[in-house]
C-alpha cells in the first residue's frame, strides 16, 4: 500500500485538485442557468453558462502562463458573471420561513449586530446567506485550478531531462547502413540534366558569339603588332648637319649623321 500511495502520489494530488473543480463546475453552471434565464430562453442559458465556465478556466489559464495585463479583463468578467449567477440563486432559493433559516438568524445575529446588521431584518440576513453558500463558489473553482496549474509546472521542472544514449551497431549493422547510404546517393545520382531545344539553341548561340569575338580580338592584336613593329623616322638638322632619327619599340632610338659640304 505504501509503494502504491508513492508511486501514485503525484496522481493522487492532482486528482484532489480536480474533483472541487469538477463538482463545483457543474454546480456553477447550473446557478448561472438560472441566472441567464431571466432574460433569455432555457436553451440559450445553459449555453452561455456552459461558456462562462470554460471561459472562466481559460482566462485562468492565460492569468498563470502571464499572458499580459490584458488578460486580466475577460477573467474580471466572467467571474463577475458566475458570482452573480451563483448569489441570485443561492438567494432566490432561501425559504425565509424555514427553520433552518430561522437558526441561521439566531446564530449569526450576535456576530453582525456590531457590523450593523439588525438581528431581525430577514432580507439582510437571506443576501449574506445567498453569498456565503452560493458568491464564494467561483473562488473556491478558480483557486483550484490554479493551484492544478501551479503544481503541474512543479511536476515537470523535477522531472529528469531523458539523455538520449548512443546507438551502438554492430559490423554487420554499419555494412547494411553505408549500403542503404551508398544506395540513396545513387539514385540522387541518377537525375541527369536533358537540354531542351531550346537550350541547345542557346548554348549554340553563345559558342557562336564566343568564336566570333576570339576572331575579331586576334585580328585587333595583328593589327596592333603592326603598328608597333613600324618604324618612325625623323630627320632635324644640328649644326649644318642633317640628322634622321630612327624610333621603334624594340630599338632605342638611332642616329645617322650625313656630311655634306655647304
Amino acid at each position: 500500500m505504501g509503494n502504491w500511495l508513492s508511486k501514485n502520489l503525484n496522481k493522487i494530488i492532482i486528482g484532489s485538485f480536480l474533483i472541487p473543480i469538477l463538482l463545483v463546475a457543474f454546480v456553477s453552471i447550473s446557478h448561472v442557468t438560472t441566472f441567464y434565464n431571466l432574460a433569455n430562453p432555457f436553451s440559450w442559458a445553459i449555453y452561455l453558462s456552459i461558456a462562462v465556465e470554460i471561459a472562466a478556466l481559460a482566462a485562468l489559464a492565460g492569468v498563470s502562463a502571464k499572458f499580459g495585463k490584458f488578460i486580466y479583463i475577460p477573467f474580471g468578467i466572467v467571474t463577475f458573471i458566475q458570482l452573480l449567477g451563483n448569489f441570485f440563486f443561492s438567494y432566490t432559493w432561501i425559504n425565509v420561513g424555514s427553520k433552518e433559516f430561522k437558526d441561521w438568524m439566531d446564530m449569526i445575529a450576535p456576530m453582525l449586530e456590531p457590523l450593523g446588521v439588525d438581528a431581525t431584518d430577514a432580507t439582510s440576513h437571506r443576501r449574506i446567506l445567498g453569498f456565503f453558500t452560493g458568491g464564494l463558489l467561483p473562488f473556491i473553482s478558480l483557486t483550484f485550478a490554479h493551484m492544478l496549474i501551479v503544481y503541474s509546472n512543479k511536476i515537470k521542472e523535477q522531472e529528469p531531462e531523458t539523455e538520449q544514449k548512443p546507438i551502438e551497431l554492430t559490423e554487420e549493422q554499419l555494412v547494411e547502413l553505408s549500403k542503404k547510404v551508398g544506395k540513396q546517393e545513387a539514385e540522387r545520382n541518377k537525375t541527369e540534366f536533358v537540354p531542351t531545344e531550346n537550350d541547345l539553341q542557346n548554348i549554340e548561340t553563345v559558342l557562336k558569339s564566343f568564336e566570333k569575338n576570339k576572331v575579331n580580338n586576334s585580328e585587333v592584336e595583328t593589327e596592333q603588332n603592326v603598328d608597333e613593329n613600324e618604324t618612325k623616322e625623323t630627320t632635324y638638322f644640328v649644326d649644318d648637319e642633317a640628322v634622321v632619327q630612327t624610333e621603334t619599340e624594340e630599338e632605342k632610338p638611332k642616329i645617322k649623321r650625313l656630311n655634306y659640304s655647304k
